[in-house]
């Protein structure tokens, strides 16, 4: 590899954990870092519920718990800083397992996986969904190779898929992939479409997967980790994940830019696609259509599929007369204007040094307490430390799990762990925040003398000025507390 190329692809990834940075500040993280802690000083795993009055002692399907408390290891040696940094190298490591299965040019294998960056950067908060993409590109790269250059020892996905259920409830993802690929190659196979598997190793993979899946029980909550994938929120709720994406909205273009690029390479292809990649691309393509918190697996899953389309793409139109002609004068214009191998060493260096320094500093930047204040109802928090006004409380949905950090004495009425509260607990938070005359029932029958809502939310203009009263607001939270 030339210097150039290896300077190129060091500034990528730079680049990346630069786009990857974001406050720590994710609305699920805080009971995952609550999780943490309690585990770590109670000395067990958490398999009922301490952090609602809602749900108090129920048992609770915790697929997280090696993952909460490595969240909570970084949270004690390093703070939040040691976390945002950890979330940043994760996307480059995420993006360099998929950066190696390609095999078209460096720049642009560089060029997908900073679009790639600049799709997911939405989705990539400090939650232990992110390990569950690290495995996913890792599964991704080991079928790759055991289906196109060299066999690969299957019982790996045992050990694969047995960590997996101790860390996120995102196995789903591989086993929907292992599904897509025994399906496509078999298709293969039958069709006659470019086979890479025997019948018998397509077996022989079957068997290893299933395996595999059923290793997924071995955690502390045995077959009840399989419930997790498929129990389903009510998207009336609003939970954003849980939405469609929104293409209105800018962060969404890139994946579709993916799509429209693979669609372009496919008018190019000499060779019908696989059905593997079909049946891969089609099917997390699916995923992310129906809920955006399938944004970063479908994006993992499909730029290797681009890139194997859109490098002969671009190979062909560079072949035009036309164009070629273009690119061997630029090739000899900046051929001629290189610089010196010394001082060219010198320059990359030094820009390499300028982007882990900016790394390190934005990191920094933006997980000091100050910078986490502004994105937090800090203040409305404060207020109730300061006054310790009566519960129980009922909280905003997308704060319950700051407040399961924050404000440890006041359980909450529900928080991120929508699998735990289920949709009728779901219901009952949406009516009392909408302030329908059954919610206003089940504020009575909670006995809920504390409210700690966004300012937006239809019950505030509906509270009885008798019974209630306003005692803090700003832009984010508005507290209510009942007259005496």
């Amino acid at each position: 590899m030339t210097q150039s190329n290896r300077f190129f692809i060091t500034i990528v990834f730079l680049l990346v954990a630069v786009i990857a940075i974001n406050p720590p500040v994710d609305n699920d993280m805080w009971w995952h870092l609550r999780a943490g802690d309690e585990m770590w000083h109670q000395g067990k795993i958490l398999l009922t519920d301490q952090f609602s009055y809602t749900k108090y002692g129920e048992d609770w399907v915790n697929a997280f718990w090696i993952s909460d408390l490595a969240l909570y290891g970084l949270w004690k040696v390093g703070g939040f800083f040691a976390i945002t940094l950890t979330v940043s190298l994760l996307a480059a490591a995420v993006l360099w397992i998929v950066f190696k299965q390609m095999t078209g040019t460096i720049i642009l294998r560089g060029l997908l996986v900073i679009l790639a960056m600049m799709g997911m950067i939405a989705n990539w908060t400090p939650r232990p969904q992110l390990l569950s993409f690290l495995l996913l590109a890792w599964l991704d790269s080991f079928l790759n190779q055991h289906i196109n250059f060299k066999r690969q020892p299957l019982w790996a996905l045992v050990i694969l898929f047995a960590l997996w259920g101790n860390l996120h409830g995102g196995f789903i993802w591989g086993a929907l992939l292992l599904l897509a690929t025994l399906a496509g190659e078999t298709f293969n196979n039958l069709l006659g479409n470019q086979p890479k598997l025997s019948y018998r190793e397509i077996g022989s993979l079957g068997g290893w997967s299933a395996i595999g899946l059923l290793a997924v029980s071995i955690n502390p909550n045995g077959f009840e980790l399989w419930k997790l994938p498929f129990q389903q929120v009510d998207v009336s709720l609003a939970i954003q994940e849980w939405l469609s994406p929104d293409f209105h909205q800018l962060y969404a273009h890139p994946m579709l830019w993916l799509l429209f690029l693979l669609i372009f390479g496919l008018a190019f292809a000499e060779k019908r696609i696989s059905f593997t990649d079909l049946f891969k691309g089609l099917g997390f393509a699916y995923l992310f259509f129906f809920a955006q918190r399938n944004l970063v697996a479908y994006t993992i899953i499909i730029l290797p599929i681009v890139e194997k389309f859109l490098s002969p793409a671009l190979a062909n139109l560079a072949a035009a007369p036309e164009v070629k002609t273009f690119l061997e004068r630029f090739s000899k214009q900046t051929s001629e204007k290189q610089l010196p191998p010394k001082v060219a060493a010198v320059i990359n260096n030094s820009l390499t040094g300028l982007f882990v320094v900016l790394l390190l500093g934005y990191a920094w930047a933006v997980s000091i307490p100050e910078s986490i204040a502004k994105e937090v109802p800090a203040q409305a928090t404060a207020w109730i430390k300061q006054n310790q006004p009566r519960g129980p409380i009922f909280n905003s949905y997308n704060w319950g799990g700051y407040l399961t950090w924050e404000l440890r004495e006041y359980p909450v009425f529900i928080d991120g762990r929508a699998d735990l509260y289920g949709n009728e607990m779901i219901q009952e938070w949406v009516h009392i925040s909408e302030g329908t005359e059954k919610g206003l029932a089940l504020l009575e029958s909670h006995q809920i003398n504390l409210i700690y809502l966004e300012p937006y939310q239809a019950l505030l203009g509906k509270l009885d000025p008798q019974q209630w009263e306003m005692v803090y607001g700003d832009s984010k939270i508005v507290i209510y507390q009942r007259r005496q």
